[in-house]
């Protein structure tokens, strides 16, 4: 059966912020969410996903939720895949995660190496200048808690904060965060601008698809590699993201370059 998740859209960007440090400039930023691995994507079709950024060296991987789709026992294959990422690696759960074990996806990143951030953050100081990531748990089933994310984060290192629904993100650029990334929108599946534009609006979603500036911050919104439901995609390619890191006195995004990863889908 003809599969549209099986061409993925990688979009490479430039973000210029004045808290990056001189030494962070070139450090790179993979961004991997809404696998929902199950029906429609499959161990191997994520294999090839994770090759493609070890082959393409970032300095850290953020993954922003929504791993499976409604069934547990793909928890642990999907995390499992995740966990041959090469580069230092951090997570954060998303509601279809919480809707179906969060317990088991947190035993199963850790087994993996990779930690959740569940409303904590932690200090890089292995790189040339220390990053701070935030990890928010998700918001839709009320397991985010700013507050504790942000505790120890002292405002004067760059801030990269992860979270899976965007729609908290004027609140994490409130409390300090440079970057944030998130995803859980599949940027609607159906991208038609003007009336996807008016659909947002009409239901009083803010955030919905790619970058948006806050307050000094930027939120990217990564529209997924997969579906919970029905695979159908306009205007919303699956994508993987990269963010490249440079200093500057304003705050910008800039699109460096889209290229294509045609994968193979079978079991």
């Amino acid at each position: 059966m003809f599969n549209p998740l099986r061409s993925v859209e990688i979009n490479t960007y430039r973000f210029v912020h004045p808290r990056v440090a001189d030494p962070q400039r070139g450090f790179r930023i993979a961004q991997i969410s809404d696998v929902h691995l199950g029906r429609w994507v499959k161990p191997r079709h994520m294999e090839q996903v994770v090759e493609y950024v070890n082959e393409n060296e970032p300095q850290l991987v953020a993954l922003t939720g929504d791993y499976v789709g409604y069934n547990d026992s793909d928890l642990e294959p999907c995390i499992k895949t995740l966990g041959e990422l090469a580069p230092r690696t951090f997570a954060v759960l998303g509601n279809h995660d919480h809707w179906t074990c969060p317990d088991t996806a947190t035993d199963a990143f850790e087994q993996a190496g990779i930690p959740v951030l569940a409303n904590r953050s932690v200090i890089l100081d292995d790189f040339a200048a220390p990053i701070e990531v935030v990890g928010v748990d998700d918001h839709v089933t009320d397991n985010a808690d700013i507050d504790s994310a942000f505790e120890t984060v002292g405002g004067s290192n760059f801030c990269l904060a992860l979270n899976h629904v965007p729609s908290i993100a004027p609140d994490l650029a409130d409390e300090g965060a440079d970057l944030i990334l998130s995803g859980h929108t599949h940027g609607h599946q159906f991208n038609i601008p003007k009336f996807t534009n008016w659909l947002a609006k009409r239901l009083g979603v803010e955030y919905h698809v790619g970058p948006y500036y806050i307050d000094g911050s930027y939120l990217y919104i990564n529209r997924g590699l997969g579906s919970a439901s029905w695979p159908w995609r306009i205007g919303a390619a699956p994508e993987l993201t990269f963010f490249e890191l440079a200093p500057g006195d304003h705050p910008r995004l800039e699109l460096l370059r889209t290229e294509e990863l045609a994968v193979e889908h079978r079991p």
